[in-house]
């Protein structure tokens, strides 16, 4: 059968992409491809999705994993995957790993809502895959001990930034920004120093970990809103506590929308009706947010002329990452239980 390709489609990937096909047990009607790892196929009556993933050798199994715990424990959040011929829930072709779901149309929802939906989906997913295991506190002592030293050296480092650019008659817009930005992060320094402080104290408390299945790189690009909210792309997929996926999700918020940490607060209840953060995990929450090192190494790649990018992105990039410290410093000085709200103050999916 003559095979249909909407959209350019490089010759020597036709044929492969029409064997991955095959391996589900047909034949494409015609083939779209949508970016240069998706492609939408038909078989006549129904569209499927095709991702040629970045899956590897190292990272298969953790994937695989992924879809036996949905399976198991219900996780219906997670857009399936089809099983091809030999209940593979992959093929590989040229050392590439591909795979299979449906083809979901996304509805068109208000941003606001696409976040509350994110995070209940999320919220359900950690709550159902957590697991509490002794944890190793002199090692993680330790570790966040040697954060915090070099996070205390940061202040006589972003001082010295300072003190450079004003020497210079005219700043640049981001010299004359990283001055702007100084005295919050004055604050931010300060803040961090005092949560690690709380964090290491509740470790004392309590040597237990948390861990559940974390999406790894869950931002709204990696949803889809249909008659249930599905989260997609589970290829950075780990183990560990939940806190870590939270803060991806949030300071991918508040780097790329337009949703003050104010506002974010709000919706946080939306997370935490179903999976509330303990003492500690709210802290390393914070910790995670008021982390400083990506604004430094921004500043440290400008000075040493390393970027390549033009000054006018090299500004967006840094008052990305300072919006994102804006938040945790602001969520540092909410009351956790203020943020708490019923289930039956948040909306369902829409």
């Amino acid at each position: 059968m003559l095979v249909q390709y909407i959209g350019k489609v490089v010759k020597w990937k036709v044929k492969q992409i029409e064997n991955v096909v095959s391996s589900y047990g047909f034949a494409p009607y015609y083939i779209e491809k949508i970016t240069s790892r998706l492609f939408r196929v038909n078989d006549g009556r129904y569209d499927y999705a095709l991702k040629r993933s970045r899956l590897s050798d190292n990272t298969i199994a953790l994937w695989e994993n992924v879809y036996h715990q949905a399976h198991t424990l219900q996780l219906n959040n997670i857009l399936p995957v089809y099983i091809t011929e030999t209940s593979q829930l992959y093929t590989r072709v040229d050392e590439a790993y591909y795979y299979m779901t449906p083809w979901t149309r996304n509805y068109s929802l208000n941003q606001q809502q696409q976040i509350h939906n994110t995070l209940r989906a999320i919220s359900e997913i950690h709550e159902k895959t957590k697991q509490t295991q002794p944890v190793d506190t002199v090692a993680v002592k330790h570790k966040f001990s040697d954060y915090r030293s070099r996070c205390r050296e940061l202040q006589d480092t972003l001082l010295d930034y300072v003190k450079l650019f004003e020497q210079n008659r005219f700043m640049s817009p981001l010299e004359l920004q990283v001055c702007t930005h100084y005295h919050v992060l004055v604050n931010v320094l300060a803040e961090l120093d005092t949560q690690i402080g709380y964090f290491m104290a509740e470790l004392e408390e309590n040597n237990t970990w948390n861990y559940s299945l974390c999406h790894g790189d869950l931002d709204l690009s990696h949803t889809l809103h249909h008659h249930h909210t599905y989260i997609i792309n589970w290829e950075k997929v780990s183990y560990d506590n939940a806190a870590t996926d939270l803060a991806i999700f949030l300071q991918d918020l508040a780097k790329h929308y337009d949703q003050s940490p104010e506002n974010l607060a709000e919706m946080y209840s939306s997370y935490s009706y179903r999976n509330r953060l303990d003492d500690k995990e709210w802290h390393l929450l914070l910790i995670y947010l008021l982390d400083p090192f990506h604004y430094i190494k921004l500043v440290e790649q400008y000075i040493a002329k390393e970027s390549r990018h033009t000054m006018i992105v090299q500004q967006k990039m840094l008052q990305h990452s300072f919006r994102q410290l804006q938040l945790g410093l602001d969520w540092s000085g909410r009351a956790k239980s203020d943020m708490i709200a019923d289930p039956e103050t948040t909306s369902d999916d829409s």
